[in-house]
């Protein structure tokens, strides 16, 4: 199995350093004055984060000498005028330099872009292996964000059908069962061709003979084909084909019932293999369906694709059986029931 750093993508500038690199700036230009007091709190709810990340903050700019302790809660700037009193302020938004702290701290969804695909990952690691709870202030102090950030992933994963909520309101996620990808297989063997008939038909020439020579030209590489490209093949069939219906419930029932997938794509990342070349000619038979204007031909093959690809998806999460359990984030806790 590779290693845990090896399997995560590299980790953005740690929260703690993005807090204390900007501290340290308002005090170097005179934002924040030498002997003003600042407590771990406040800075907290100005950066939308946990009290953990300031803390460390804190240490590191004392550390530099640009705070020091005192007889009192929390630290102050140091100065020339160390020997003033204790200067305690409403710290605002304004002493921090607002454009700086908007692009870190006021927007919500930039910070859950930050962490997100790495969250994902980790999560998804733990899918076949059984039950887990997801801590959400563990989970916060590991990515040092707020629990408010890590609550609306797991609110988009749920959505997803990826994680769900126990009865006393606690985040879990797996097992992923092979009764589970049959489930979620036969939906999607009745939904997706409902949805292909529909919007196939409003979808340009030009766009859908793109999405045929895409497939065309990976199916031509063999064994050479790369995982990034039959990704784009996975979007192409069984998302661009289907977004122009008109029926956004049906649309929603695909994209909760499509949540299996990702046992395909743990599969491909832990053995390093790619979408066999049965599967890509099946996507071209589709494909070739939709160009000739046989949208019930092109439904019934996508059924049968779906159908096969059930067959695969059963067996790559058996696989899993004789994998060892890979190292997981402390977040992650195992349940034993």
């Amino acid at each position: 199995m590779e290693s845990k750093n090896a399997s995560i993508t590299k980790r953005p500038t740690p929260r703690y350093l993005e807090i204390a690199n900007l501290l340290s700036r308002a005090i170097e230009r005179g934002s924040l004055e030498a002997n003003t007091v600042l407590t771990e709190e406040p800075v907290a709810r100005l950066f939308d984060t946990s009290r953990t990340p300031v803390r460390k903050a804190f240490a590191e700019l004392f550390e530099n000498g640009v705070l020091r302790q005192f007889e009192g809660r929390g630290y102050i700037v140091a100065g020339k005028n160390s020997s003033n009193e204790p200067q305690r302020i409403t710290l605002t938004l304004s002493h921090l330099g607002l454009d700086e702290v908007d692009k870190i701290s006021k927007q919500p969804r930039i910070i859950s872009q930050r962490i997100a695909g790495d969250f994902e990952k980790s999560l998804l690691r733990a899918l076949p292996f059984g039950v887990y709870q997801i801590n959400e202030q563990m989970a916060a102090d590991y990515y040092q964000v707020s629990r408010t950030v890590i609550r609306e992933l797991l609110s988009r994963l749920n959505q997803r059908g990826l994680v769900t909520k126990d009865e006393r309101s606690h985040w879990l996620i797996g097992p992923l069962t092979t009764r589970d990808v049959d489930n979620h297989y036969a939906i999607r063997s009745k939904l997706e061709p409902l949805a292909l008939f529909e919007s196939a038909q409003l979808i340009s020439s030009q766009e859908i003979r793109a999405m045929w020579e895409r497939a065309q030209a990976v199916y031509d590489q063999g064994s050479s084909r790369k995982k990034s490209e039959c990704d784009v093949l996975e979007e192409d069939l069984h998302v661009h084909l289907l977004a122009k219906s008109k029926n956004s419930p049906l649309l929603t029932m695909i994209s909760q019932s499509q949540s299996t997938l990702v046992i395909n794509n743990l599969f491909f990342s832990t053995v390093g293999s790619t979408p066999p070349l049965s599967s890509i000619r099946e996507h071209i038979i589709v494909l070739d369906f939709v160009m000739r204007k046989a949208f019930d031909m092109a439904a019934q093959a996508l059924e049968q694709h779906i159908v096969l690809a059930a067959a695969r998806s059963r067996n790559r999460l058996k696989t899993f059986s004789v994998f060892i359990e890979p190292e997981l984030p402390q977040f992650l806790i195992r349940q034993k029931y």
